[in-house]
């Protein structure tokens, strides 16, 4: 009786609602609804979003099987997943009637996912997909190549109405990147992913974005070998987000955005032993590409927020404070600084304190020192000034990849003996795994180090200070009259 009620109560919603519930659901299963009753029968032909599951082979067939029964004039979202790329064919214009059938219905949102599994497997965008009046999102995903026209002419693309754009990830760096984004007078949100082989991939030209209402930006380029340097151009006036994670490319601002809020840039080598390997080879070329990116860094000057990664190959830090035209560039808005230093250690730490002289209102630093370089590379050195920020403005600090050593009791003297202000300073150690035999050294070296470390003098009186390590966790607050009390992380053999 219950099961007869509920059958009811859907039959009496209208057309519209049942429609736009099988519009939420895969296309096929949305078909399978013939089956219920005769009412149901031609429902799902009206829908007006269409997700569709299919590989190259049967790609061609299931679309006009589906477009063939369609009767709504309207496709807000079209969704495909497509498996087997390598059964589709080579160049996209042989796709172009069939994506065809899809934009005459005024679509707005494309996402495609090209789930390729091999190597060789890419799927070539054939050029209707930009050619398209309604189109407000497209998200293309997959190894992309492109089969457009090589021209200058930014009519050849007409995407009036585009907004937002990913396309990840790109196989090549073709000439006509540039007029593309041209063509989207509106687009705001820009995601690029490079995915380039030092054999296969061709790399034109330099990328050109110029966006006049572009607000977030994002660019990931990965390399299997070192590539040649792609030159990517930024002119995006009212640009408030910067996501970049390339350590590869040269880049440049058209002009400095002032309303950039938040910037990550991630300079870091996916592969570090490549990176040993070409340590010698970049030699020549390193110091330009180090200048060229701190400048580029500094035209960031009115950020409020600023996350970068950098390793020893890509430390621009010794050259961030740089004068160019004789003054020093100021980050007079940044109040939140994070860093994260890999196979730097101590010794960077001088370069590091000495760039913070670029930031004199910052409030909340964050510093991860991640691996573990070698020993003559964690050696405290004091830095010939202290930086103004560190003195007067800076009222929290996160510092992780400690190891408890003498050096480490330097650092953190200094960072205490300077901070005026200081409120909170967050302390963790590098996790490492360490044999059972020495563990219980390992807890009371972490438990020496806490006792040593609570008892630095501290120019903030008001300043706590919170560690923790691999088995002890503790704070200022809990080490009175000389003695410590912490928690303990206890590991018990098997």
């Amino acid at each position: 009786m219950g099961k007869s009620n509920e059958e009811d109560k859907l039959s009496a919603l209208p057309d519209s609602i049942l429609t736009e519930i099988l519009s939420r659901l895969p296309i096929y299963s949305a078909a399978a609804t013939t089956v219920l009753c005769h009412r149901w029968r031609h429902l799902w032909t009206g829908v007006t979003r269409l997700n569709l599951s299919t590989d190259g082979s049967n790609f061609a067939q299931d679309v006009d099987n589906i477009f063939g029964q369609l009767t709504s004039p309207k496709i807000s979202n079209f969704e495909l997943i497509l498996s087997s790329p390598m059964e589709l064919p080579e160049q996209g214009d042989e796709l172009e009637p069939l994506f065809l059938d899809i934009f005459r219905r005024n679509v707005e949102h494309v996402y495609i996912d090209v789930q390729c599994c091999f190597y060789e497997e890419f799927f070539w965008v054939p050029a209707c997909l930009f050619t398209s009046q309604s189109l407000r999102v497209l998200e293309l995903h997959g190894m992309l190549k492109f089969d457009l026209p090589e021209t200058k002419d930014v009519d050849v693309f007409q995407l009036p109405n585009l907004k937002r754009l990913k396309l990840d990830y790109v196989a090549d760096v073709p000439l006509c990147l540039g007029i593309l984004f041209k063509s989207c007078p509106l687009l705001e949100d820009l995601d690029l992913g490079f995915k380039l082989d030092y054999v296969e991939s061709l790399i034109e030209g330099p990328v050109h974005i110029s966006c006049p209402n572009l607000k977030s930006l994002r660019v990931d380029l990965e390399s299997s070998r070192k590539t040649e340097a792609v030159r990517i151009h930024i002119d995006a006036p009212k640009l408030t987000n910067l996501d970049i994670r390339d350590c590869y490319s040269f880049y440049y601002f058209v002009q400095n955005p002032i309303t950039l809020a938040r910037a990550c840039v991630d300079l870091r080598r996916d592969d570090w032993e490549l990176a040993e390997d070409e340590d010698e080879e970049l030699a020549g070329g390193e110091i330009i590409y180090l200048q060229h990116m701190s400048k580029f860094i500094r035209g960031m000057s009115f950020v409020s927020n600023l996350d970068l990664k950098i390793e020893s190959s890509t430390n621009i830090l010794a050259y961030l404070n740089s004068m160019d035209d004789g003054f020093l560039q100021l980050f007079s808005s940044l109040t939140h600084f994070e860093t994260t230093l890999n196979f730097i250690g101590l010794n960077g730490w001088k370069d590091f304190l000495l760039s913070l002289q670029c930031f004199p209102n910052l409030k909340h630093l964050k510093v991860k020192m991640e691996d573990d370089p070698p020993l003559e590379h964690n050696k405290w050195c004091v830095p010939n000034c202290v930086p103004d920020c560190l003195v007067s403005t800076l009222n929290i600090v996160h510092i992780s990849g400690l190891h408890g050593s003498e050096d480490d009791l330097k650092l953190l003297e200094y960072v205490l003996s300077n901070a005026n202000n200081l409120e909170e300073l967050h302390l963790q150690m590098l996790r490492v795994s360490i044999i059972e035999e020495q563990k219980a050294d390992a807890m009371w070296q972490e438990f020496q180090f806490c006792k040593s470390l609570f008892k630095l003098p501290r120019r903030s009186s008001t300043c706590k200070i919170l560690f923790s390590g691999n088995y002890v966790t503790t704070s200022s607050n809990d080490f009175k009259r000389g003695r410590l009390t912490c928690q303990v992380q206890v590991y018990l053999g098997d």
